[in-house]
């Protein structure tokens, strides 16, 4: 299948035409722009990138390199005939949007990336989400829209906008629900991405159930032994509340709880055990007079209070009752593992750190040198919902991120948890080693990516004839700095072993999540 070259930066004169008196990294950036209009060779983009002394996670996550669609066929081990469906991923697409550098890891249009396997055979299709404001950015070569962490330049005077809405890029997580693709971020509602073409289709209000004032997670989860989803929103209003929803069957959504906040705080994911959601909400306050004069971003806006507690919220799945809080010391969180319950106790595995230097770090994505960062840590909480409070607290494995599991097994002592880990903590965002958590012996077996490479979030897919969590296959989305291009890694999950690595044309942004739908397909 033939290739389209991507055209997000147009630009009239050539990057060797521009070097003078810049930065290694500007000079790399107009590279990589220039690569993806066809200006530059692949190989010597190969040559610069594996020279340079620009950080891996920069190089991986940076503006996409091609939109298209192939097969592909450079492949080393051998891929299982077995595996057969869609691994979809999306992330920010974009480090320059029409000669803006971006500020933020979380700023840029989304990108999608669909890996299609039949027969032992894989095709790819990548595509930019065409949102309206996207659309209209490039019908006037300009930025117009303000990012997470980048305001836009001035707009011309007469400017009119034609699309509706803030920018609101679905490039966080991406899941298959009602026959469509819901790309998520957190900044309003989902948006509608066709799982064959990955076009944009709409903004998703869930038949009307979702309120246009609401935010929407990018973490929604799912009842293996119902089918049923379970997601939130916070509403943008003075309530400020905190709503939790149920996703039924019919697409449409149910309240269940609407919890009143003194303050708009993030809240990235969530957590569903047997009977129960909880939630770990830290003390990261968005100040809003800050977001309410223009005058800056969200990222400017989210500020981390460390003499204020970390909640950890508890609702009954049902909507019945009371929720049960319980206060914890200042904590920053992101991502969580699996929770389940146990003789009346809830246990939650999470990722946590002690403050909230990671912020900084996200926010200064543009610089040659990251801030410090204090390490993320594995941990396991026991909580006692009748009394109130934590029972214990356990932390394991440091530098750790993007934890998940066996799906099927949500809300049930599971036994594996797989993450990535961070070995250079001066980047701690290049992930370089896959780990998986043998959280009933305590034990842990480490594969690494290789020099000069790192991977992206592991998701796992079961083997189709069994339940087994031992019985299925990791993939990683990986990038080399080497040939500058991504892969795509297949190792068995029961015992971490090679099964084959499958090479892309170009290289794409590493982005943050994905996830795996059998007999679907988007390219082949």
């Amino acid at each position: 299948m033939k290739a389209t070259r991507s055209s997000l930066h147009r630009k009239n004169s050539s990057a060797a035409n521009q070097t003078s008196g810049m930065t290694r990294r500007r000079f790399a950036q107009l590279l990589g722009a220039a690569g993806a209009l066809g200006l530059v060779e692949a190989h010597a983009l190969a040559t610069v990138f594996a020279d340079s002394p620009k950080r891996l996670s920069w190089l991986a996550y940076r503006t996409a390199g091609a939109e298209g669609a192939w097969a592909l066929t450079n492949i080393e081990g051998r891929v299982p005939k077995a595996l057969h469906g869609t691994l979809y991923r999306i992330a920010p697409g974009q480090k320059d949007n029409h000669g803006v550098m971006l500020k933020h890891l979380f700023d840029g249009d989304a990108f999608m990336s669909a890996y299609s396997f039949r027969d032992g055979k894989v095709f790819l299709k990548t595509k930019f989400v065409d949102t309206p404001q996207r659309l209209e950015e490039i019908k006037l070569n300009r930025m117009l829209y303000n990012e997470f962490g980048t305001l836009a330049p001035p707009r011309p005077a007469d400017w009119n906008p034609t699309a509706k809405g803030n920018k609101n890029q679905p490039s966080v997580n991406v899941i298959h629900w009602d026959n469509r693709l819901l790309g998520l971020s957190e900044g309003g509602l989902p948006t509608a991405i066709d799982p064959q073409t990955l076009a944009f289709q709409k903004r998703w209000d869930f038949y009307g159930t979702l309120a246009l004032d609401m935010s929407f997670t990018a973490h929604p989860k799912f009842d293996p032994a119902t089918g049923l989803g379970y997601c939130f929103g916070v509403k943008q209003g003075p309530s400020m509340a905190l709503t939790v929803y149920r996703m039924e069957k019919n697409g449409k959504l149910t309240q269940l709880y609407a919890l009143p906040q003194k303050s708009y705080y993030m809240i990235h994911d969530m957590m569903l055990s047997k009977d129960h959601i909880i939630f770990m909400i830290p003390p990261v306050r968005y100040n809003l007079n800050i977001l309410f004069s223009g005058k800056g971003t969200p990222a400017e806006a989210a500020q981390f209070f460390a003499k204020e507690a970390t909640r950890l919220v508890i609702l009954r799945k049902d909507g019945k009752g009371a929720p049960v809080t319980i206060e914890q010391p200042a904590n920053m969180v992101f991502h969580h593992g699996n929770a389940f319950e146990r003789d009346g106790k809830i246990v939650i595995d999470s990722v946590m750190s002690a403050d909230g230097t990671v912020l900084n770090v996200l926010y200064s994505w543009d610089q040659d040198r990251l801030p410090q960062q204090t390490a993320s840590r594995l941990t396991r909480l026991v909580l006692d919902p009748a009394k109130g409070v934590v029972e214990s607290r356990t932390e394991s494995s440091t530098s750790v991120e993007f934890p998940r599991f066996d799906s099927r097994r949500a809300g049930t002592d599971l036994r594996y948890l797989y993450t990535l880990e961070a070995t250079n903590l001066e980047d701690q965002f290049a992930m370089t080693n896959v780990v998986r958590h043998d959280l009933s012996r305590g034990e842990r077996k480490r594969v690494a990516a290789g020099k000069g490479r790192v991977f992206g979030e592991p998701v796992f897919v079961p083997q189709p004839t069994t339940d087994s969590e031992e019985r299925g296959w990791l993939l990683l989305q990986g990038y080399d700095a080497t040939s500058d291009k991504n892969f795509l890694e297949i190792r068995d999950a029961g015992t971490m072993d090679f099964a084959a690595r499958v090479w892309t044309q170009s290289h794409y942004p590493l982005g943050f999540h994905g996830n795996f739908y059998p007999d679907i397909f988007a390219a082949e």
